[in-house]
């Protein structure tokens, strides 16, 4: 009860004992991507149009770039990496505020149109992209026959035309005519992060447009600092693997534990397969298509700004939606969990000691008997000395982040805890995280942090 308390006055709403005992045997940590790990607020950075000319309805086969300034990719001048070819592009514009043509303003008010009937984050990406474009709610069209397809895309009938928008899978099941470059300018937007989705009219692939939604600050940290605490970190989601991967390097998650290409509702399958491997598993994240996950793991844990259904099915909330808060939530288990097994070794010593003293046991010897009384005041302090070992749990206070910067950035993370942050180091209750290369310090750097050999000069492991 008190453990309960004072997580949350530490911004965490644990429901039950229970949920701090389940915290103590976790051994693979599940991240969502999009809203956890992520900030969750995907921007429009790139309009890969697959057309050349102003009116609408004619495609050319190769897609021309327009980026969040506005600049124009569309010539040979300048070359955008792509596996197996090379997709050649002129920044016309580069830093100039141009502004985009007709057809390009009609592709984004056909999208906005019809993502105003979504909730979901890209959704919002969109809209936020055609307001800022000066394309406002009052110039959306009104849309017919709306249907959204989980995890795939959503469908809409605009002044006749029939518009989806959506990934790769939907445009696999709607048989969408696609022009040549489409899908290489998808993976080129998503080996940078970047989400591409692909606008379709009338069964026709129109354009494509790449979001990037930024990882959070402090997720690089909370993930090197429960890969210190012997957990395993994995990322969930629904995006496909090149947009996940990327995000995975920046923040320190190994290709290998990237689970990607996932629909809704088979999260919780894949937390199932987990949990076959024998170690508590916990899932973390904030949407309605997490809350059968997070129900299903030894530990669910929501964000706090994520939907209601989600905390609902989860055991932990972070109240704050913070990461680091994923820290805390570990480390005030095992402390209350030690604080546990410390009253109970004490309150049983104590019995086993002295109830038998009360019964007598030494009279034969010392021919010394102990009144009633004295033995019901014995009692009543052994109940009394575990309450007040309990209450000494107000006494916490939250791991410690200290973040150390020098002229070129951020050079050291030292984190301490009350608790030892592995069985293996003992006393030791401190990690330092030593940023040894600009890859590191901007979360790209897979190496080891004890055993980085990286210099400012060259990273060896990622060609820096």
């Amino acid at each position: 009860m008190v453990g309960t308390g004072v997580g949350a006055s530490h911004g965490i709403l644990i429901k039950g004992g229970d949920v701090l005992e389940a915290a103590t045997k976790i051994k693979t940590v599940v991240f969502d991507k999009t809203g956890t790990l992520t900030i969750g607020h995907p921007s429009v950075t790139d309009i890969l149009l697959l057309e050349t000319d102003e009116k609408l309805l004619n495609t050319s086969s190769k897609p021309t770039v327009y980026r969040e300034n506005g600049s124009k990719s569309g010539n040979d001048d300048t070359e955008f990496e792509i596996p197996g070819k090379m997709l050649k592009a002129a920044e016309h514009f580069r830093n100039q505020a141009t502004k985009y043509p007709k057809n390009v303003f009609e592709i984004l008010r056909l999208a906005a149109s019809l993502e105003n009937g979504s909730e979901h984050p890209i959704a919002k990406g969109i809209i936020e992209k055609a307001n800022s474009e000066g394309i406002l709610s009052s110039d959306f069209y009104f849309v017919n026959d709306f249907s959204n397809e989980a995890g795939k895309g959503i469908n809409g009938n605009i002044n006749g035309l029939s518009v989806h928008i959506g990934n790769r899978k939907s445009l696999a099941d709607h048989n969408a005519n696609v022009p040549s470059g489409t899908f290489d300018a998808m993976e080129c937007l998503e080996r940078q992060g970047r989400t591409a989705v692909v606008v379709t009219i009338n069964g026709k692939a129109k354009a494509v447009l790449g979001l990037l939604d930024e990882a959070k600050d402090d997720a690089t940290v909370c993930v090197h600092v429960l890969q210190s605490m012997g957990m395993k970190v994995y990322m969930l989601t629904g995006d496909n693997f090149r947009t996940a991967n990327a995000v995975a390097e920046k923040i320190g998650i190994e290709a290998d534990h990237v689970i990607a290409d996932v629909l809704p509702d088979e999260k919780a399958s894949c937390i199932t397969t987990l949990k076959k491997e024998g170690v508590g598993v916990a899932m973390i994240g904030d949407g309605i298509n997490d809350s059968v996950a997070l129900a299903c793991a030894d530990l669910g844990i929501a964000v706090g700004a994520g939907a209601d259904v989600a905390i609902e099915a989860a055991g932990m909330v972070l109240m704050n939606s913070k990461l680091s808060d994923v820290i805390t939530a570990f480390d005030l288990s095992r402390y209350v969990f030690n604080r546990i097994q410390w009253n109970f070794i004490w309150a049983l010593g104590y019995n086993s000691l002295g109830i038998p003293i009360a019964a007598g046991v030494l009279y034969p010897f010392l021919h010394v008997a102990f009144p009633p009384f004295v033995a019901a005041a014995a009692m009543a302090f052994s109940s009394i000395s575990v309450v007040i070992s309990s209450l000494l749990l107000r006494m916490y206070s939250p791991p410690k982040l200290e973040k150390h910067y020098s002229s070129k950035g951020l050079e050291k993370i030292r984190l301490s805890l009350i608790e030892p942050i592995h069985p293996r180091l003992q006393s030791s209750k401190s990690v330092i995280i030593e940023i040894k290369c600009e890859a590191m310090a901007y979360g790209n750097c897979t190496c080891d942090p004890g055993s980085c050999e990286c210099t400012e000069e060259k990273c060896c492991s990622h060609s820096r």
